[in-house]
């Protein structure tokens, strides 16, 4: 168990790190997002092993967004910074930025939580993980150069956030239009379900809540909810 804990927190904190191009903050935003898209996907594939499986997810993931969530959130908070003040009022520019990143960071969760759950008895590893994140072994204070960093972004966040939440809804009402961070999420994720060269567009784009529809080639359309960045398909 410890031997796992010990691979994965270094594989998150190289991949966080592997941009060559990356700021300190940028490393630690994607750090932090990474491993929270990564628990609430695991979390969702242990629900469905079984009954034990199930309960321990959730009591795993409530335990480490209770003592992680505020720098999540920081972390989000960063993200959305740096794309107004990078791009300034350039929107189309920064919803490119954000959906890139995005991307990134769901793709790297979804491969990890693929390859835990690749080997071995499924509900072993639920079982053994979930304890792990419930007791703070997977905690974002790992790695302390950037937890160092989370900690600065939450103080910012405090001071500033509503001032930029202000900032980001003129530079909307100026482009009469929304961007969806999760765009090139959701269009892989209907492709897989079948759906023909999609077209996807925001219908609610509030931060990391979003609902998107996506209408594909046979005039079919798929309504898609993303909360912090898990999508899931809308029956």
């Amino acid at each position: 168990m410890i031997q796992r804990v010990v691979i994965i927190i270094s594989l998150l904190a190289l991949a966080a790190c592997s941009g060559v191009s990356r700021s300190p903050q940028e490393q630690a935003i994607s750090y932090a997002l990474v491993n929270d898209v990564a628990v609430r996907k695991l979390t969702d594939q242990c629900t469905k092993v079984s009954v034990a499986a199930k309960q321990a997810a959730l009591r795993g993931y409530r335990s480490w967004w209770k003592r992680n969530g505020n720098l999540v959130e920081a972390a989000d908070y960063g993200l959305s910074y740096n794309l107004v003040t990078l791009t300034n009022d350039r929107l189309e520019t920064g919803a490119r930025y954000a959906m890139g990143l995005t991307f990134d960071i769901v793709a790297e969760a979804e491969q990890r939580v693929a390859d835990l759950l690749s080997d071995g008895d499924k509900e072993d590893t639920c079982l053994d993980m979930m304890t792990e994140y419930r007791d703070g072994e997977m905690d974002l204070s790992e790695d302390t150069e950037l937890f160092e960093i989370l900690v600065k972004l939450q103080q910012s966040q405090e001071i500033q956030g509503a001032d930029h939440l202000l900032k980001i809804s003129r530079i909307e009402r100026k482009k009469a239009k929304k961007y969806s961070r999760s765009a090139y999420v959701v269009e892989r994720m209907v492709k897989r379900e079948g759906c023909v060269n999609p077209k996807v567009r925001s219908l609610k784009a509030d931060g990391p809540n979003e609902i998107l529809e996506a209408v594909c080639s046979d005039k079919t359309f798929m309504l898609v909810r993303c909360e912090w960045r898990n999508c899931k398909i809308q029956n």
